[in-house]
């Protein structure tokens, strides 16, 4: 077997050569997408332990807002979120009447139970002197009365002849309660119950 040329050994280094650059060329490229997605990871562990020290802060915090929401969250009268409901109805409907903004549409919506509280609303289109419903909207959400402005569109009534610029609102109001309240009435019934009070007020009077 004859020995192989100096050309022909410098083509097999060649060969090799090329082998173990091409390897070497997979494998960096290996190691580096490994090194892209370890830096990522570390950015995610690095967010959440900022998130962390964000919240170990603001414990104390969250702490006096906690003992604040127990103190001061009220609770349906006897259980009753629907009879809230309709007393919540009851409160707008005295604090429009007394503006002298009317009342075109409303409706109660379905009581809501979440996590940590529960919730009646009533959705409402209204009408009147631009001024009075601003008033009425500013003194409307309370956080002390834990009622909240849910959704909100407010525009001027363009066909109006008023001297005085009208609006027309439509906003749906929520007050909130303690998430242990109870209550399985529906917003039919709640309805019924506030116009049979309303009714027992006018006769009582």
């Amino acid at each position: 077997m004859r020995g192989l040329t100096a050309r022909e050994k410098w083509m097999v280094a060649g060969c090799f050569a090329v082998i173990f650059l091409v390897a070497n060329g997979f494998a960096a490229r290996y190691i580096a997408k490994n090194l892209r997605g370890s830096g990522d990871q570390i950015r995610l562990l690095e967010n959440e332990i900022a998130d962390a020290e964000m919240w170990l802060g603001d414990a104390e915090k969250a702490d006096v807002r906690e003992r604040w929401l127990m103190e001061k969250m009220p609770r349906a009268e006897g259980g009753r979120l629907t009879k809230e409901l309709g007393d919540l109805l009851q409160e707008l409907q005295d604090d429009l009447f007394e503006k002298k903004i009317k009342i075109e549409q409303q409706s109660m919506q379905e009581v809501v139970r979440e996590t940590f509280h529960a919730e009646v609303a009533v959705r409402l289109i209204v009408r009147g002197e631009q001024a009075a419903i601003f008033d009425w909207l500013t003194e409307l959400q309370n956080p002390e009365k834990f009622v909240v402005i849910k959704a909100l569109e407010l525009k001027l009534d363009s066909k109006s002849k008023e001297t005085e610029p009208q609006s027309v609102c439509q906003i749906t109001v929520a007050r909130w309660f303690d998430p242990d309240s109870r209550g399985t009435e529906s917003p039919d019934e709640a309805a019924d119950e506030a116009e049979a009070d309303t009714d027992e007020k006018g006769t009582s009077s």
